[in-house]
């Protein structure tokens, strides 16, 4: 018979979405799964390498990454006396680092970020990639020159990549770009479409991904909308961020942000739209987004000062919920797990709020980090598990790290998403691959 390239095994692992002790699977030389078990693998199926003492989990799956704001970690907590710190304040900061990249500075900088990504246990990044043009608004000779950067980091690294392409048009409802937006903006939206149908022609991952409804007029939408659901791409956006945006939607829209998606036909397809942030919105929004995923990012929420994402209700009417690190000033999904559990228990002072129907906690947070943020992306049949028939995206937990030494491999999981962080990775596999 024909034998894998490789058995692995660990001491536990959650495959095809049960908790398993002893966990082994047989891949391909292509790195896919092609068959798994427990216990002792069979004795003829080739060399078998045993990963140790740690808890074997899908890769985790960034929803939403701009990762060219890693470029300014750090650099603006600090105000001077009488300076009012805000999500726009912070917006003019990240502007004037986005202007002043190179297309060799955008790739060295996502470079960064998809490594720290990798060793942070993800595997696949939905990027929500926003610049495209020189920054007075000069296209590159290549239209995709900018995004052909970040394709490469992420392809040098080793992660898989989603590119959600931003259309971006203006600054608001009847105001041009602003000079420091100039760089986002295509001509209108059949450019930014062109930019489209030549990636895809390429093979690249791509998601049809309108700005936000501040910088997207109706009509746009609507031709986003269309061309999203004849071709069955995802249709990523920020929404309802921040009260100002839901003001100015309801002036120009008369309806909220999510009202206004969804009449534009971006909900018009299950789970084919992804709302990241969903933090101002109301039960009519709710409704409207329980059939579709709604990003959290709850580091970037808490440094932004954006507000809670009310993850337990949109649970509970029947949305998804998946994780980013937006600005990568965190690269760390388990730290953006805990924080959507703890972020709903200061919210209602009370505990475990998102257990799953067993009263398990874990659970939950493992799916945000895996098979939710694989949805969004549109790749839920090869990202986001380890079953049979898929490549193998995979990450593991170290029991012997000092922060789980010794724990009940029972209460290892919810140690590491109610109190761990990702220093706990020890390996990380992408297509079979050892990444780290």
């Amino acid at each position: 018979m024909n034998h894998a390239s490789e058995v692995l095994c660990a001491a536990h692992g959650v495959v095809d979405g049960e908790w398993l002790d002893a966990p082994w699977l047989e891949l391909d030389s292509a790195g896919t799964i092609v068959e798994h078990g427990s216990g002792h693998p069979p004795a003829d199926r080739g060399p078998v390498r045993d990963l140790g003492p740690v808890v074997l989990l899908p890769g985790f799956v960034n929803a939403h990454s701009h990762a060219f704001q890693r470029a300014i970690r750090g650099a603006t907590h600090r105000r001077d006396a009488g300076e009012q710190s805000s999500f726009w304040s912070w917006r003019q900061a990240m502007y004037g680092a986005a202007n002043a990249m190179t297309p060799s500075q955008i790739y060295n900088v996502s470079r960064q970020a998809f490594r720290e990504m990798l060793l942070a246990g993800i595997t696949c990044v939905g990027e929500f990639h926003y610049l495209h043009h020189q920054p007075d608004g000069t296209q590159y000779d290549d239209p995709n020159e900018l995004g052909r950067s970040v394709l490469a980091a992420a392809a040098d690294v080793g992660i898989r990549i989603v590119l959600l392409d931003v259309f971006y048009a203006r600054a608001g409802h009847r105001q041009a770009a602003l000079p420091e937006q100039r760089r986002f903006c295509d001509h209108d939206v059949e450019a930014y479409l062109r930019r489209i149908d030549v990636l895809r022609s390429e093979g690249v991952a791509v998601g049809v991904t309108p700005h936000s409804i501040r910088a997207v007029d109706g009509e746009a939408l609507r031709t986003l909308a269309s061309y999203a659901n004849a071709n069955t791409l995802p249709i990523h956006t920020h929404l309802s961020e921040q009260p100002r945006e839901n003001e100015e939607c309801l002036h120009e829209h008369g309806t909220s942000p999510a009202q206004a998606f969804a009449d534009a036909g971006c909900c018009a397809r299950p789970r084919a739209f992804t709302a990241v942030h969903a933090v101002h919105i109301d039960d009519n929004d709710r409704r409207i987004l329980a059939n579709q995923h709604v990003c959290a990012c709850p580091t970037t929420e808490a440094d932004l000062g954006d507000g809670i994402v009310g993850a337990a209700q949109l649970l509970s009417d029947g949305a998804r919920i998946a994780l980013g690190s937006d600005s990568n000033a965190v690269i760390d999904l388990i730290q953006e797990a805990r924080a959507l559990e703890m972020h709903e228990r200061l919210a209602s002072q009370k505990r475990l709020r998102l257990v799953d129907d067993s009263g398990q906690l874990w659970p939950t947070l493992l799916r945000a980090a895996t098979e939710s943020g694989a949805s969004a992306l549109g790749i839920s049949a090869t990202a986001g598990r380890l079953a049979v028939g898929r490549p193998f995206d995979a990450c593991t937990v170290a029991l012997d790290d000092p922060s789980l030494d010794g724990l009940p491999s029972r209460n290892v999981l919810d140690a590491v998403f109610a109190s761990g962080t990702a220093r706990t990775i020890r390996h990380v596999f992408v297509g079979g691959r050892a990444r780290v």
